[in-house]
């Protein structure tokens, strides 16, 4: 039975991706799935229901990964671990991220499921030491929008690049720009809401 739920969702994910929400209909979900179409109404009540489960584990799977980072030491340390981290987890599952990157804006409610997720991964231990680092001088407070859905909008359009090197870069990027991803794109961050000299 689970399994049945599982192919469903695998196939969902992945015509949505390729078609978008609109032109992946419950028939060719339940084709790819090897299922008959009603059976997709026994595990969701209708298409939007389907399309919520296919990105909900993902979005879990990431907050949980992040909850499990250390909470305490070197400011910088952290805030560079949880950037790479959020990288690995879009690298991981770009089709996931793709649908809400594509689909989203047509979805507000899926846009708002990601906010409210994002936003509970934050502890209250969180709040207060983020409130604390910014009254001390050590981060330049930056807009919540761009700390969350802008840095992870960033590393989704350059995901998308793939790993070769465009040509408008051509002599710009490494060759392997792409591997390092994760470590560029902490330290930008990191750089640009730190103040100088915060460990």
């Amino acid at each position: 039975m689970e399994t049945t739920r599982r192919r469903i969702l695998d196939a969902a994910l992945h015509l949505i991706s390729e078609r978008g929400y609109n032109g992946a209909t419950t028939a060719e979900i339940a084709r790819r799935a090897g299922v008959a179409e009603g059976t997709i109404y026994r595990y969701f009540k209708d298409k939007k229901e389907l399309f919520v489960a296919c990105v909900e584990p993902v979005v879990q799977e990431a907050l949980s990964r992040e909850r499990a980072l250390p909470r305490t030491g070197n400011v910088r340390d952290l805030l560079r671990l949880r950037i790479r981290e959020l990288v690995q987890v879009m690298r991981e599952n770009q089709d996931v991220f793709n649908v809400l990157f594509t689909e989203g804006r047509f979805h507000p409610e899926i846009g708002d499921f990601l906010l409210q997720q994002v936003v509970s991964a934050f502890t209250d231990e969180d709040r207060a030491a983020f409130a604390q680092a910014v009254r001390a001088g050590a981060i330049r407070p930056p807009h919540p929008m761009i700390l969350t859905v802008g840095l992870a909008g960033a590393i989704w359009a350059m995901l998308q690049v793939g790993q070769c090197v465009p040509p408008a870069f051509a002599g710009m990027l490494s060759p392997d720009w792409y591997d390092r991803l994760d470590e560029d794109v902490a330290d930008f961050f990191t750089d640009a809401i730190l103040a100088p000299g915060t460990v």
